[in-house]
């Protein structure tokens, strides 16, 4: 059965494809639905930037924006800087807000730089970026195809951050690792627990008691 998608964000899929129209095919234009992150991309155009299509899930930055209080008064980040297989990508993202000022949808414009980095004449402003105020773990966002890989990156940062496999961890690590995860929102994927029980090599319900010991 097909999920019922809020009013605002079908108004904003006619906005995705006229976007893209006008400012062409170097520009990936994607509208994501954030009641479901793991299947979060409802419109997109020019697809063949990122590798994504409709019925892709929210990116790491965009978990993050989610589970983050930092951006209460947020209305969108403009001009950061991504990469994806080798390509620079200036973004943009727009928070969509429901009358009571919630999240639920992101109106996300990614352009390819490499033609600007090739001409440098173009204007300044075409290859500005701007720093935006995240973890070191979020610099480098990632654009999964499937929730698997966005399941799969989140655990490599986690080894990264911890310096060995997350099955040597001390008690005291796993509770850094998933604090890390949890304020990463990592734990709003479907699977997640048990995915992470398994490259720790412990119990699912473990897992949950760690969850309640860091929000205690």
């Amino acid at each position: 059965m097909r999920k019922k998608i809020h009013p605002l964000l079908k108004s904003f899929s006619f906005v995705v494809k006229g976007l893209a129209e006008m400012l062409g095919p170097d520009y990936e234009i994607v509208l994501h639905d954030v009641s479901t992150p793991e299947k979060s991309i409802i419109a997109i155009e020019n697809g063949h930037i990122t590798g994504r299509e409709v019925g892709g899930p929210l990116t790491d930055l965009g978990l993050y924006i989610l589970s983050s209080k930092k951006f209460k008064n947020t209305n969108y980040l403009a001009n950061y800087m991504t990469e994806v297989n080798g390509k620079k990508l200036r973004s943009t993202t727009i928070f969509i807000r429901n009358e009571k000022k919630e999240i639920v949808g992101l109106l996300c414009i990614n352009y390819d730089m490499t033609k600007a980095e090739i001409l440098k004449s173009m204007v300044d402003h075409l290859v500005s970026l701007s720093k935006i105020d995240i973890p070191p773990s979020q610099e480098t966002e990632s654009f999964p195809k499937k929730i698997d890989d966005l399941l799969a990156e989140e655990l490599k940062n986690a080894r990264k951050i911890l310096g060995k496999p997350l099955q040597l961890a001390t008690k005291e690590e796993r509770l850094k690792i998933v604090n890390i995860l949890h304020n990463n929102g990592f734990f709003m994927l479907k699977g997640s627990v048990e995915v992470l029980a398994n490259e720790m090599r412990i119990s699912k319900f473990t897992v949950y008691s760690y969850l309640r010991e860091i929000k205690k």
